[in-house]
């Protein structure tokens, strides 16, 4: 009698058990503000013309550290990005990079390479947001360009002169 009690119990617990989801919260501060305040740029959208060998996707985030160029008031200065990159096979190497604060990046061009698993990807980025120009009329701007090279186990980023 009691062996079958202890069955029935077992049966109950791992009913119960199997039947719930299990959530749990994904700690860090980076991860849940990318994915509720990031904007998402697929770069595989761009130049339509060129055959890309690598999946790549920008992640723009507002940085929201104490800033200067919105005296009195609040507003984004400028952006935090991340990128993410992804082989385009059944088994792909995901990886993913902070690529630092860069402004706002105001373009994005895809270069040609016929080199499997790499993308080269030139861009230009202000050095405040659109923004912040727009409303405090005292910044100076400054354009920068830099390329990145990614490959599907490294990314760089190169400041161009």
């Amino acid at each position: 009698m009691k062996n079958i009690l202890f069955v029935v119990l077992l049966l109950t617990i791992s009913c119960t058990t199997n039947s719930q989801e299990v959530v749990r919260e994904i700690k860090g501060p980076v991860f849940p503000k990318l994915l509720m305040l990031s904007e998402l740029q697929d770069l595989n959208k761009l130049q339509l013309n060129i055959d890309k060998n690598l999946w790549v996707k920008v992640y723009k985030l507002p940085n929201t550290e104490e800033n200067d160029c919105f005296p009195e008031s609040h507003g984004i200065c400028e952006y935090k990005y991340y990128i993410a990159t992804s082989q385009l096979d059944d088994s792909p190497t995901v990886k993913a990079y902070y690529l630092g604060v860069l402004g706002e990046i105001i373009e994005y061009k895809w270069e040609y390479t016929s080199v499997n698993d790499k993308a080269i990807i030139n861009i230009v980025a202000n050095k405040y947001s659109s923004e912040a120009l727009n409303y405090n009329k005292l910044l100076k701007n400054s354009i920068t360009k830099y390329s990145i090279i990614a490959t599907a186990n490294n990314l760089e980023l190169n400041k161009i002169n």
